[in-house]
């Protein structure tokens, strides 16, 4: 094992529990405003569809310096993994002298797979092949689960720790070279259920360690307790170590409902919406510029979008707001990873790409306010599940005089989609 680096840079994203309550105040107070008038665009011109480099320059943000998982173009892969083609995952099983494992490896393993990379394989309509190299066997940490200090939240040096005394177990038996990821799967009996405190965090932007053939433990997931999530939190993790920074808010995790919701994995892994919203799928390289059009300047246009969860077709429109913000607009229907969605139609988000990950760098935009819908998916967070807007909905902020009004569906569940700006 030769020597690691000391944790400049590193990033770590650690999970919260869904077991939080909250109660859903009868007026829900939005940043931004939500009409149900329709405003008029008689005289405004009609503005053509962008595609190409000139509305890629406008649409894709550009990451902002010192933002945590800025949201913005391109992802560094300085720090993150590519998310398409063949990602190699070396899935390792862990436990402690006083936490043995009471269940085989291949049942850990069978938890998450084939389940977590068929997620992938829907999300990113085939374009990341993801392969899982377990090996079936647990390898004993020389400390104890009690001694590491492991809590929620811990940090750099404790995960250091750990990964230097993965190495002393596991490193004259397997080669560490050649992989784009590591997951680590704690036996679920160590530490206190997920139901209680959400161990499961994932490392990356620096190097814990080393191994003898050179390879680099410097993207990491590590994986505790039986999650409520099941094996999405997998997915949620390594969407991490893909770039995509964490949806719920990281001070105040109530006010998760007021952000994305259970609209992406990267917000409420267990929730009935669990597919990425189409922002983060154009980021990972899962939608092609082609399927993006950009609404730049000041007027009229309609645009045909089809399901984010179905291959082909254009995805989303991008409105511009500035340096940092933008809205997105995509269609979400109860098909794919969205098959247990509560509701389908037109989704409006607020992305900003100035908002670190954890303090809601994207807010769902709530059809419905004053409602909660699906409640028995969840105690809590589920006013936005009601979001989407159906046909003759519309979405208007006044502030950047932005609206997004819902003209048809067809039947073929593509929706017309009329943004008008200024």
């Amino acid at each position: 094992m030769k020597q690691s680096t000391d944790g400049e840079g590193a990033i770590s994203l650690a999970r919260r529990s869904p077991a939080l309550r909250c109660v859903k105040s009868a007026a829900v107070v939005v940043a931004l405003a939500l009409s149900t008038g329709i405003p008029s665009a008689t005289a405004r011109p009609p503005r053509p569809v962008a595609h190409g480099s000139a509305s890629e320059a406008a649409c894709a943000l550009r990451s902002v310096d010192g933002v945590t998982m800025s949201e913005g173009f391109p992802v560094d892969y300085s720090t993150f993994s590519r998310a398409s083609g063949r990602i190699r995952a070396l899935t390792l099983f862990i436990d402690f002298p006083d936490a043995r494992a009471d269940a085989s490896a291949q049942a850990r393993y069978d938890e998450f797979f084939p389940a977590a990379q068929q997620w992938f394989a829907t999300a990113s309509y085939g374009k990341l092949e993801y392969e899982p190299v377990p090996v079936l066997k647990y390898f004993t940490l020389p400390r104890s689960f009690t001694e590491y200090g492991i809590e929620r939240g811990y940090g750099w040096q404790v995960h250091q720790q750990m990964m230097r005394d993965l190495l002393k177990v596991a490193d004259k038996q397997v080669d560490f070279k050649d992989f784009d990821l590591v997951n680590v799967l704690v036996t679920p009996n160590a530490g206190p259920p997920a139901s209680e405190t959400v161990l499961s965090v994932t490392w990356t932007g620096a190097t814990a360690a080393v191994s003898d053939e050179g390879g680099a433990l410097d993207k990491v997931s590590v994986i505790y307790g039986h999650d409520a999530a099941r094996y999405r939190v997998l997915n949620h993790e390594n969407g991490h170590i893909f770039g995509l920074p964490d949806l719920y808010s990281g001070t105040d995790f109530r006010r998760t409902d007021r952000l994305a919701g259970q609209w992406d994995m990267m917000s409420l892994d267990w929730g009935l919406q669990n597919d990425f919203l189409a922002w983060h799928k154009w980021r990972l390289g899962w939608l092609d510029t082609g399927q993006v059009d950009c609404a730049v300047g000041d007027g009229t246009s309609e645009y045909q979008l089809s399901p984010v969860e179905t291959p082909g077709g254009t995805k989303m429109v991008v409105v511009p707001e500035g340096e940092h913000g933008a809205f997105a607009v995509e269609v979400r229907s109860k098909q794919g990873n969205d098959s247990s969605a509560c509701s389908e139609g037109v989704l409006v988000y607020w992305v900003r790409t100035d908002i670190s990950s954890g303090q809601g760098p994207i807010r769902v935009m709530d059809a419905n306010p004053r409602t909660a819908a699906c409640e028995t998916s969840s105690n809590s967070f589920n006013s936005h599940n009601d979001a989407p807007f159906g046909v003759g909905g519309v979405y208007r902020d006044p502030l950047t005089r932005t609206a997004v009004d819902v003209v048809a569906k067809d039947d073929d569940g593509r929706y017309t989609v009329r943004v008008t700006k200024g």
